[in-house]
C-alpha cells in the first residue's frame, strides 16, 4: 500500500520491538546486579581482613580499644604517640564482672594486659563476653601470660576453660619439670623476626631492631595454636631452644584474636602495624 501524494504517511507500531529491548535490559540488570553485589562484598571482606587497602574504607576515625589490666608505661606511650589510630582506656578485670558484654560492646577492640600484675586472674563472666565479642566481630589482643588464671578457682590453669578456642596459644606442661609453659617465664636479649612475609603487621619488617643492638625481652614458650606472624629469638642464637612465640592470630569468621608473647610497648612500629591492621 502507498501512501496517496498529500497524505501523512500512516504512523507505524514499534511496541512489540520496544518491549522486546525492555525485556532484554531487564533481564541484563537482573544478571549484573548480583554480580555487583558479590564484588562489593568481595571488596569490603579483603579490605577488612587486611589482603588490600580501600580508600575511604581504611581512612577510619580513632578505633575504641579497652585495655584490661595494667599496661607498661612503654605501651602507654605507645598509644599515646598514635591517638590518630586509637583512643583507649584502662580497666582491671575485677571491675568488669557486671554486665561486661555491654561495656565490651562499646570497643572496637579489648586487650588483656595483665603481665604486670600479681593477679592474672579473670572471671567466668569476662571470659564468656570476650568470647562473644570476638565471635561478634571485635577484635582481641592476649599479652604475654595474662588471664591464665580464673577467678575464685585455682584448679583453673590456661586458657582454654575461660575463652574457649579464640586464643591462639595454649599452656600445656612440658619439659623434665613438668612445668606448664604459660608459667615457664624466660628474659631473653634478642630480636624480633618476620615469619608472615605477606601479613600486613610484619610489613615491610625483617627484624626488629633493624640494624644492630636486641631488646630486653620477657617472654615464654607456649605452643602455637594459630598461625604465627612473628618469632622471638635470642642474640645471638644457638640453637631452636632459643625461638619463642611473638605474635601469633586467629582468625574466627568475623573476629580477630592475637597474642604477643611479649610487651608491644617495645616495639612501636610492629604495633603501630597492629593498629592499622585491626582497624
Amino acid at each position: 500500500m502507498y501512501d496517496e501524494p498529500g497524505q501523512e504517511p500512516m504512523p507505524q507500531d514499534f511496541g512489540p520491538v520496544n518491549s522486546g529491548v525492555q525485556s532484554k535490559l531487564k533481564y541484563s540488570l537482573e544478571g549484573i546486579i548480583p554480580l555487583i553485589l558479590i564484588i562489593v562484598i568481595i571488596a569490603f571482606l579483603g579490605n577488612q581482613f587486611g589482603f588490600w587497602s580501600i580508600p575511604g574504607l581504611t581512612d577510619k576515625s580513632p578505633s575504641r580499644m579497652l585495655i584490661i589490666g595494667s599496661p607498661s608505661v612503654d605501651f602507654q606511650t605507645v598509644l599515646n604517640q598514635s591517638k590518630d589510630l586509637v583512643r583507649y582506656d584502662v580497666r582491671n578485670a575485677d571491675r568488669l564482672t557486671t554486665n561486661p558484654e555491654e561495656i565490651l560492646a562499646q570497643y572496637d577492640i579489648v586487650v588483656l594486659d595483665q603481665h604486670l600484675e600479681s593477679s592474672k586472674e579473670v572471671s567466668r563472666q569476662l571470659g564468656e563476653a570476650i568470647q562473644k565479642f570476638v565471635s561478634s566481630g571485635g577484635k582481641f589482643i592476649l599479652v604475654m601470660d595474662s588471664g591464665i588464671r580464673r577467678t575464685n578457682d585455682s584448679g583453673i590453669l590456661g586458657w582454654e576453660a575461660t575463652f574457649g578456642d579464640i586464643v591462639p596459644v595454649s599452656c600445656d606442661k612440658e619439659g623434665a619439670s613438668n612445668t606448664p609453659t604459660c608459667k615457664a617465664k624466660v628474659h631473653v636479649t634478642g630480636k624480633i623476626y618476620r615469619d608472615d612475609y605477606s601479613h600486613p603487621i610484619m610489613k615491610g619488617i625483617e627484624e626488629a631492631p633493624a640494624e644492630g643492638g636486641a631488646y630486653l625481652i620477657e617472654t615464654f614458650p607456649v605452643n602455637i595454636r594459630g598461625k604465627q606472624i612473628a618469632w622471638i629469638e635470642r642474640y645471638p642464637y644457638e640453637n631452636m631452644a632459643d625461638q619463642y612465640p611473638a605474635i601469633v592470630e586467629k582468625k574466627l569468621v568475623v573476629g580477630k584474636s592475637l597474642y604477643f608473647g611479649y610487651d608491644p610497648g617495645i616495639s612501636k612500629g610492629i604495633f603501630d602495624a597492629t593498629l592499622k591492621y585491626l582497624r
